[in-house]
């Protein structure tokens, strides 16, 4: 779905937001080294909700990280994160639904990629396999 939102009206929105805060507020991570095999594919899945509070804008944005083997079931490494961004945000600027669509892809989501990149090379190289360095993100 195409979002419906002019290129003034998003600017006047971005342009209102402030970064107050960024956290990593709950990370769950398993390995099961008895389905580690060298035929491992990786699928990364990302999620974001929003709610505004006035002059508060909060992110809240997923990602689960999947490594395994096709036939399967149960995957050799999975992790998931969730990061909460907060926002001060002008008084009367309201945050649509078609603002985020974009702003979470090709802003917050490309900012937020680089800290779940860390964050899942150190974990894998922690669960004792060699750092899993992802991709840059390109949108």
């Amino acid at each position: 779905m195409k979002p419906k939102i002019s290129p003034e009206e998003y600017r006047k929105i971005l342009e209102s937001l402030e970064l107050e805060n960024l956290q990593l507020t709950e990370i769950n991570a398993k390995f099961k080294d008895q389905h580690i095999s060298s035929a491992l594919e990786l699928s990364i899945d990302e999620k974001y909700t929003f709610e505004q509070e006035e002059t508060e804008l909060k992110v809240f944005y997923n990602y689960k990280l999947i490594a395994s083997e096709q036939e399967k079931e149960v995957p050799a490494i999975s992790l998931q994160a969730k990061y909460t961004v907060k926002y001060k945000i002008a008084r009367g600027i309201t945050v649509s639904k078609d603002f985020m669509r974009i702003f979470s892809k090709l802003t917050l989501g490309m900012f937020l990629w680089t800290y779940f990149r860390e964050l899942v090379s150190n974990t894998i190289y922690r669960m004792g396999m060699p750092p899993l360095v992802l991709p840059l993100k390109k949108h």
